[in-house]
């Protein structure tokens, strides 16, 4: 399964995209969050929100400017995509329209928030989507807290998130292929 019919080397922002060079919340990150937010969308039934979570997670952490504790990255990353024509059209490429930005923006601008969004938020299951499948990633951190996943199917993920970091972390080189090469080994896994 896949969130949006693009090539598997256009699912994840290649590093220059990054305005932080990280290996915490860089590429490997975003991949691993990628394949979260697709065994989400499997596992809750949802796929009418497939092409927008792919869109949030690919963004999410592309404004981080370090790797400290920082409650503006999301909405400065919604800001990008307001900004940049190369970003708007990346995410037309899976074919998202300007429609599809304010819940794409509402989701990664809350992602990175101090404060919980409610529940009766209009894009709130968007924004639950991408905070669990960021939060699954926390297993690089070892700080993962299942009681702050939203979804009961992502607390059920929680082993393969750990098998997928473990199996992956160091070994799979970063760049082009490292999407499709991460999806095999989820696929193994």
């Amino acid at each position: 399964m896949t969130l949006v019919p693009i090539p598997l080397d256009r699912m994840v922002p290649l590093l220059e995209l990054f305005r932080h060079r990280s290996d915490l919340h860089g590429q490997a990150h975003v991949a691993r969050v990628m394949v979260h937010a697709m065994r989400l969308v499997e596992a809750t039934g949802r796929p009418e929100h497939s092409a927008r979570l792919w869109a949030s997670v690919f963004l999410h952490d592309l404004a981080r400017t370090h790797d400290g504790v920082c409650y503006r990255h999301g909405a400065d990353a919604a800001q990008r995509l307001r900004d940049e024509p190369e970003l708007q059209r990346r995410l037309a490429e899976a074919g998202l329209s300007e429609a599809d930005h304010p819940a794409i923006e509402a989701a990664v601008t809350a992602h990175s928030a101090p404060k919980e969004v409610s529940r009766d938020h209009a894009h709130w299951p968007l924004i639950a989507l991408l905070k669990d499948a960021d939060g699954l990633d926390r297993v690089r951190l070892g700080d993962l807290d299942p009681r702050y996943l939203r979804h009961p199917e992502a607390k059920a993920l929680v082993p393969f998130a750990k098998a997928l970091f473990d199996a992956t972390d160091g070994v799979i080189a970063t760049g082009p292929a490292h999407f499709e090469q991460l999806l095999a080994a989820a696929q193994r896994l």
